[in-house]
């Protein structure tokens, strides 16, 4: 299916209005968390876009080390990655969702733990923010990057 088609039924599906597909890319906002999908150039499969936040001031160095370490040790060779955006400085995640002989519950359920690893994501910088600044104002290592309930993170 395509994004087009994707979309109207994904819209359908949950009784809502006004989700457009404007020059191959949707963007919407699921769980207050704005986000875009685009069509890839190469086709069979869209791309999922949404900014986790920006890195901390303290310890940005080792914040963005953790983050290169986490889309190997996290990720592996799945089709997701976290990045920076050179202009405004943010944290994304990205994550490529095939749509090759996908249906429609297949999409929301990529589209689902999408907006959950988003989630996630932004709890464990929100958590990284206040021991950054503290390992700062000691002058120590930055602290390793986690969700202590879930272990989602391993890094």
């Amino acid at each position: 299916m395509e994004l087009k088609e994707l979309m109207s039924a994904f819209a359908e599906k949950l009784g809502i209005e006004g989700i457009e597909v404007k020059d191959g890319i949707c963007s919407m906002t699921i769980d207050d968390i704005p986000l875009q999908i685009a069509e890839t150039a190469v086709g069979g499969a869209l791309l999922a876009t949404a900014v986790v936040g920006l890195p901390p001031p303290e310890k940005t160095e080792a914040f963005l080390d953790l983050l290169l370490e986490a889309n190997t040790e996290t990720f592996g060779p799945q089709d997701r990655a976290l990045g920076k955006i050179h202009d405004t400085g943010e944290v994304v995640l990205q994550w490529r969702i095939p749509t090759r002989d996908v249906e429609l519950d297949g999409f929301c359920a990529e589209l689902e733990a999408f907006v959950n690893q988003v989630e996630q994501w932004r709890l464990a910088l929100e958590n990284f923010r206040p021991a950054a600044e503290e390992a700062a104002a000691r002058d120590e290592e930055a602290p390793a990057m986690g969700l202590p309930a879930s272990g989602f993170i391993s890094v």
